[in-house]
């Protein structure tokens, strides 16, 4: 299998950016919801939040990787039989998952940093405290981290019933690139 993308299909490197990155998304939402049913103050609870936090900048990463990638690299072509909507909702769609890709963790980092805690990297280091502690401020970033929370949940689920509709109703290669 070839690294690099072709008009056919996706490479070894965009497959392995794509997957990776939703296995680490679903492994966020793991790591919040379950720090949730555990009693505050305790020492799991908050290594379940320093993981959240050290796979933040994990996401971060590699979504600015896999732009460049995308940035210098070819694309598949969409099947002939996509119609100008389909083309507008996938192209919009995949602009939007990039979009959260760095609106999750960097409102992460932000709405910690803001509220005076330090962001560190699976305890290699913490990211430099370039803002003063400012509730506010870390509320208002807390508020856009939730939202887009959801808005990854309704945008990935889209993305996913699109591939499988094109897998299973329209029958083309659109799934099968990207697996």
């Amino acid at each position: 299998m070839s690294l690099e993308n072709t008009a056919e299909k996706f490479g070894s490197l965009t497959k392995f950016l794509h997957w990776i990155i939703f296995m680490l998304f679903l492994l966020q939402y793991f790591l919040v919801y379950r720090r949730e049913f555990l009693p505050n103050d305790t020492q799991e609870k908050m290594r379940y939040l320093l993981l959240h936090k050290s796979i933040g900048i994990c996401v971060l990463i590699l979504a600015a990787i896999m732009i460049y990638w995308r940035r210098i690299g070819v694309r598949p072509k969409n099947p002939s039989s996509m119609t100008s909507k389909e083309r507008m909702a996938a192209k919009y769609t995949h602009i939007l998952l990039y979009i959260v890709m760095f609106v999750m963790p960097i409102s992460g980092i932000l709405m910690s940093l803001y509220a005076g805690y330090s962001v560190s990297f699976f305890g290699f280091f913490n990211l430099p405290m370039l803002v003063s502690k400012n509730e506010t401020i870390g509320g208002v970033f807390y508020q856009i981290h939730v939202l887009c929370s959801y808005f990854v949940i309704a945008l990935v689920a889209f993305h996913a019933f699109a591939a499988l509709y094109h897998h299973y109703v329209r029958k083309d290669d659109v799934l099968k690139r990207m697996m």
